[in-house]
């Protein structure tokens, strides 16, 4: 046993230089000061400093907090223990993978690198995240992440069937239902998915979730396509709303003609249900060019309008009707005259931008495998299954 300012070192075997004041201890080692408590096969202290270090494996518990590693350095008079190699940290709603790990008792933060994986648990509502980055900072004490480099966030519901898939450079989740991410950030769901520049999203008190896209925002709802410089998501129940506004454009394909329905303006209101467009109004500066088929079988026409506002309806996905209202003018065009109708200005359509969910689910899935094997993680299964 060595006991020195505080610490006490239990171990079968100790040797001390007392002119070097490093001891060293093996088997069944044990260093504690009453809060934190390090266990390992081999144990090298240094008196003068008061640091340990762990060259063969450790496990670390304090009152929030469980780490193991490979390698480890505890300085006890900072309260602070830095480990590397296969790390492992355990709380409460987190289980983390990294190669290194930086953890501060005093204050409950955790700095992490290299090959992150971290599943975290929202215990209010059980809503999963799983998180892939390159570094990642945790504050126990708040309940705060902050994850970056490559950041791929995979959230799993339980109330629902959906999975959402999200990645972007930075992820910061500040508090329980809130979620800010920055720079290239892609959204996959079952019902859309988006591209922005970046995503401030928070759940309300009614439940649902709030998110609004900044940087000319592209989003998804099964073919058609939205182009605006903000946009505003509302996940609720029964459905799900869309709003955007500034220099809107929606492309839809016409499946009969395979040309492509255009719409635009100022603002929108978009409708969804069990993952389906059901409605979508379009209003101020409203201009439109549609595609439909004339009374003679087989034959497509033309027609491009504007006015005050615009409202498409759908029915299983597809364009059912179209309704404008005040200052209609517009000019049909038959199908030998289609050449003659031009692009509204601003014309954008890029479906293979569309972020594919299903690559996304798969290439998360199979990196959290890499980086979680031989790791015990609860979240494998469900999300394996959810995948």
């Amino acid at each position: 046993e060595i006991t020195e300012a505080g610490d006490t070192i239990r171990a079968e075997r100790v040797r001390y230089q007392r002119e070097d004041r490093i001891g060293e201890a093996r088997g069944a080692v044990r260093l504690t000061d009453g809060q934190v408590v390090l266990e390992a096969p081999f144990a090298r202290y240094f008196s003068r400093e008061e640091v340990t270090i762990f060259e063969e494996g450790v496990t670390y518990r304090d009152s929030t907090s469980v780490l193991t590693a490979r390698w480890a350095r505890y300085v006890s008079v900072e309260n602070r223990a830095e480990f590397a190699r296969e790390v492992t940290l355990t709380q409460s709603d987190l289980t983390l993978f990294a190669d290194s790990i930086l953890h501060a008792r005093e204050t409950e933060e955790s700095r992490a690198w290299g090959r992150i994986a971290a599943d975290h648990l929202n215990e209010s509502d059980s809503v999963r995240t799983l998180m892939l980055a390159d570094s990642l900072y945790r504050n126990a004490s708040r309940d705060s992440i902050r994850v970056a480099g490559n950041a791929r966030l995979l959230r799993l519901d339980p109330v629902g069937p959906d999975t959402l898939v999200l990645r972007a450079t930075f992820v910061d989740l500040p508090q329980p239902g809130m979620l800010r991410a920055q720079d290239s950030v892609v959204v996959a769901a079952a019902a859309y998915a988006f591209r922005a520049d970046s995503l401030d999203s928070e759940q309300t008190e009614a439940g649902d979730t709030r998110s609004r896209l900044f940087g000319s925002p592209s989003t998804w709802v099964q073919d058609t396509q939205v182009v605006a410089q903000r946009m505003t998501m509302m996940d609720g129940s029964p459905a799900d709303t869309l709003r955007a506004a500034g220099e809107v454009f929606v492309a839809t394909p016409d499946t009969l003609s395979g040309r492509i329905n255009q719409l635009s303006g100022q603002a929108l209101l978009a409708i969804m249900e069990s993952d389906s467009l059901r409605s979508l109004e379009i209003r101020e500066q409203a201009r439109a060019i549609l595609f439909m088929e004339s009374e003679e079988e087989g034959a497509t026409v033309g027609f491009s309008g504007s006015g005050d506002g615009l409202r498409f309806h759908f029915r299983g996905g597809e364009l059912d009707n179209v309704t404008f209202y005040t200052g209609v003018e517009g000019t049909y065009y038959a199908e030998d005259m289609l050449d003659q109708l031009s692009n509204l200005r601003g014309f954008i359509f890029s479906p293979d931008n569309k972020p594919d969910r299903h690559r996304l689910t798969e290439d998360f899935w199979k990196t959290w495998s890499d980086r979680t094997e031989g790791g015990e993680s609860t979240a494998s299964d469900p999300c394996h299954q959810a995948c």
